[in-house]
């Protein structure tokens, strides 16, 4: 047996650097990545400190991750040694779901690094290798001009966040306001929400104000266009015309509601981890005529559109904040928790 080097969920509070049995032997439709950069994401957190049950013990972590192809199975069109980029989920790439923009959603999908107590789900990519289901469906070829560490990017936080972005812009179509006349205010600047900022920015949104109880994450999102005052003087006090909310916090979502204008639009990518309920009735949405957009970014719908963010903005030099061996994972997982010295994103190089 071959094995590797990868992060491996222990129990609330713990993971582990250990020596794990390698991916190999890829079957039909399948690849085996040499991941070359991995990410820690801010939803790794939910089974971490324990909210998000049901994680086995001793499975991969990680959902984040680009690399070169390895190996294939019979059937895949990707070949051994093209360079590539993975979705958080996986996607087929032929049923409904995919075939009509909303891959996450894709009847195969398979969230990485998530193995319950049944024994159902797959491995992640905090590892030198993974093994990727529905390989041409899943993994996108990276262009010449796009890093590894861009690609971990692409594949969540910089697609959910110009998802969450755009869904705004999408939904107040219909009021004939041009985007340069619209307001936003981004709530939560974290990961994700720097990259709203980053795309409301290149969406043309022309006021947009970041929000955040950390005031370096808002000094970031300052530099990235944003505003850190001003939201509630918005549209001459009638509130902002969209809130970008990515907390998944029940306290965010109830701001969103209350700093939004009457017919703006709440698009919300939070992943609400809690049983508190929704924050409003529908009653109160009736009474202020408010949309509200959310759901699973469907992010290998999107990295191909959003590889130009990268090209037009320095988003991913602002976001990355930390470069370390995955051999730190235990350690980058407890700051990250913690938010401890001035710790925004990880990357991980498994090789190192």
């Amino acid at each position: 047996m071959s094995t590797m080097k990868a992060v491996v969920f222990k129990e609330p509070y713990k993971v582990s650097y250990e020596e794990v049995e390698r991916p190999s032997d890829p079957q039909a439709g399948e690849a085996i990545v040499r991941v070359k950069a991995c990410g820690l994401c801010g939803s790794d957190l939910h089974p971490y400190r324990g909210s998000e049950a049901g994680l086995r013990a001793g499975t991969v972590c990680g959902h984040e991750f680009a690399g070169t192809v390895e190996e294939v199975g019979a059937g895949v069109e990707l070949v051994p040694g093209e360079r590539v980029a993975a979705s958080f989920t996986t996607a087929c790439g032929t049923c409904w779901f995919c075939t009509h923009s909303l891959s996450s959603r894709c009847d195969n999908a398979q969230l990485f690094g998530w193995i319950d107590e049944t024994n159902e789900g797959i491995h992640g990519g905090q590892a030198q290798f993974v093994r990727v289901p529905h390989a041409d469906g899943t993994l996108m070829r990276l262009p010449k001009d796009v890093s590894f560490e861009e690609g971990v990017l692409l594949g969540d936080i910089l697609s959910t966040g110009y998802f969450c972005a755009k869904n705004a812009l999408t939904m107040l179509a219909d009021s004939n306001i041009p985007p340069a006349q619209l307001s936003v205010a981004v709530i939560g600047c974290g990961p994700v929400g720097l990259c709203a900022v980053a795309s409301a920015r290149m969406l043309g949104f022309g006021q947009i104000f970041a929000i955040d109880r950390v005031q370096s994450r808002v000094d970031t999102a300052v530099k990235l266009g944003a505003q850190s005052q001003g939201y509630e003087t918005a549209n001459d006090g009638r509130g902002v015309d969209a809130v970008l909310e990515v907390v998944g916090a029940y306290e965010a979502l109830k701001l969103s509601f209350e700093i939004v204008r009457m017919g703006g639009v709440v698009s919300s990518v939070g992943v609400h981890a809690h049983d508190k309920g929704f924050p409003v009735s529908p009653g109160q949405c009736y009474d202020k005529n408010v949309t509200f957009k959310s759901g699973r970014c469907p992010a290998r719908s999107l990295m191909s559109e959003v590889s130009q963010l990268v090209k037009t903005t320095d988003v991913v030099r602002h976001i990355i904040s930390h470069r370390v061996p995955l051999a730190a994972a235990a350690e980058m997982y407890e700051q990250f928790e913690a938010q401890k010295d001035g710790i925004l994103k990880v990357v991980f190089d498994p090789w190192a």
